[in-house]
């Protein structure tokens, strides 16, 4: 992979490679990290994986019953939890903590990475 080539040449202190659970497991093998972005105080799912050199964020929720401020967000049939992978992008609109976004697409909406994941990482990596 084009990615671990260029990690592997510029021996970076720390990275990640990130990617919503898929087929990327059979080529990369297990990942150092799978998380849901509620663990982090978002309240929606998106399982995802995370490979590389990095420290573990600390989880702020191990239950969903524990995370505040749920928003009412569309749940598939048969769910109990939104998730992400299934909203339009026009429901940044709903969520306070993308109110900085104004994605195009849905692909781009569903492409951003989850704030209080990404403040954790970062807080985790300095």
């Amino acid at each position: 992979m084009a990615c671990l080539r260029i990690i592997q040449e510029c021996r970076p202190r720390f990275w990640a490679l990130e990617n919503p659970v898929g087929y990327l497991r059979e080529y990369m093998g297990k990942p150092r990290l799978t998380f849901q972005p509620w663990e982090y105080g978002d309240p929606w799912t998106k399982r995802t994986d995370i490979w590389g050199q990095f420290c573990i964020p600390e989880k702020k929720f191990s239950s969903w019953e524990d995370v505040p401020n749920k928003i009412p967000l569309y749940s598939r049939p048969g769910r109990s939890k939104p998730n992400f992978a299934y909203l339009h992008k026009s429901s940044h609109k709903l969520i306070p903590q993308l109110s900085f976004a104004s994605p195009k697409t849905d692909a781009e909406f569903r492409a951003i990475t989850p704030p209080g994941f990404a403040r954790a990482f970062f807080e985790a990596n300095q």
